[in-house]
């Protein structure tokens, strides 16, 4: 199912049918089509639907569906000293019109220690200077503060010379943070995928396949969770990625999304082993997800890392990587074989060949000493 935003002339509509009952209403009050974020809000309105009628937890009433004003929508005061960060944090969240799979992940952890700071004044930044984060995620989540702070400057809320970002330095990793993120993130070797394999075979019997997929395919996990079998066309052995499903950070709801991009959005031919995999899963009348957890359900992310994943390496004596590094390991070795930069790009979901370069390049024509 997938319910998208119709023109109205007063309104944006929702148009949509759950088991033969039609449904049609705007869910934004005074939302007007040529306003982007109101446009953006009913989407990911429509989204949130979308995840309830997956779940089984659709309000027919449509009364949970309907947009309640936002605290964050309260004009504030224009003097820097009496502003606060939570609230133009709040203001700036909402502007943007993020998915809420994207709004619950960095977003909401620099809300999350803006409240545990007990929301300071926007002249105050020692929240943030005294936090024992690692470089990557401090840099990351300053680079968001500043572009809230510009944001704010723009909407005439605060003024330039008001910036207390300008005194904070980005940090810079140490060699241990550099170390055990490069590891976390190294290719298997083949030795140790075929340990793996043989491994969840014999003891993970139920997360197998969706093992095997992982490190067959090198899509990203979360599509990986919600493909389903009207996804894959065995005849033609095709695999249409079109949705991925991610888990809403500190809360165990399940959020279904389009891809990371438009061109995640994308068709993926099968390899032998591939194929040789859903030929053997595949049963009469298959439909719905195609990998399911030990009690039958939609995998969660977090219980196949903690319940399969990490036992796996540890019980093989193989150096933690997280699951990302399955989709690391297919992308090597398809540049590895000799497949061109576009080609990988368009297995990945990328735009074009700039992040397989910028990540694999090391992976790329390898020059060998000359012999003398």
């Amino acid at each position: 199912m997938n319910i998208k935003p119709s023109k109205d002339r007063k309104a944006i509509r929702l148009q949509f049918t759950v088991e033969g009952a039609s449904f049609s209403f705007a869910p934004l009050k005074g939302g007007k089509w040529e306003n982007k974020r109101d446009r953006q809000l009913v989407a990911a309105i429509a989204t949130k639907i979308e995840n309830d009628i997956l779940a089984g937890h659709f309000d027919p009433s449509l009364e949970k569906y309907r947009h309640k004003s936002s605290s964050a929508e309260i004009p504030l005061v224009a003097k820097t000293q009496k502003v606060k960060w939570l609230d133009i944090w709040d203001k700036w969240v909402l502007s943007l019109g993020l998915p809420t799979a994207t709004a619950s992940d960095h977003y909401a952890c620099v809300r999350a220690m803006l409240a545990k700071a007990k929301n300071p004044l926007l002249d105050d930044i020692e929240w943030l200077q005294s936090s024992e984060l690692a470089a990557s995620t401090f840099n990351r989540r300053l680079s968001m503060l500043r572009s809230c702070f510009s944001w704010a400057v723009e909407e005439g809320f605060v003024k330039p010379v008001d910036n207390p970002l300008k005194k904070i330095r980005s940090r810079i990793a140490t060699e241990d943070e550099r170390q055990q993120s490069a590891s976390k993130k190294a290719p298997l070797s083949d030795a140790e995928i075929e340990k793996i394999l043989d491994y969840v075979d014999r003891v993970y019997i139920t997360y197998a396949p969706f093992v095997r997929f992982l490190l067959f395919s090198g899509v990203r996990t979360g599509e990986a969770v919600g493909l389903t079998w009207d996804n894959v066309n065995l005849e033609k052995r095709l695999i249409f990625i079109r949705q991925s499903v991610s888990r809403e950070r500190g809360k165990y709801q399940k959020i279904c999304k389009s891809p990371k991009t438009k061109e995640s959005i994308r068709t993926l031919k099968m390899s032998d082993r591939v194929f040789a995999l859903f030929s053997s899963l595949i049963a009469e009348n298959a439909c719905g997800l195609i990998f399911k957890s030990p009690k039958g359900q939609i995998i969660d992310h977090g219980n196949f890392r903690s319940q399969c994943w990490k036992p796996v390496l540890l019980a093989l004596g193989i150096p933690y990587r997280k699951p990302y590094a399955t989709r690391h390991t297919l992308l090597s070795q398809a540049l590895e074989s000799g497949l061109s930069v576009p080609q990988v790009a368009q297995i990945a979901g990328h735009r074009d060949g700039k992040m397989i370069l910028q990540h694999y390049g090391h992976v790329i024509n390898q020059p060998q000493l000359p012999e003398f």
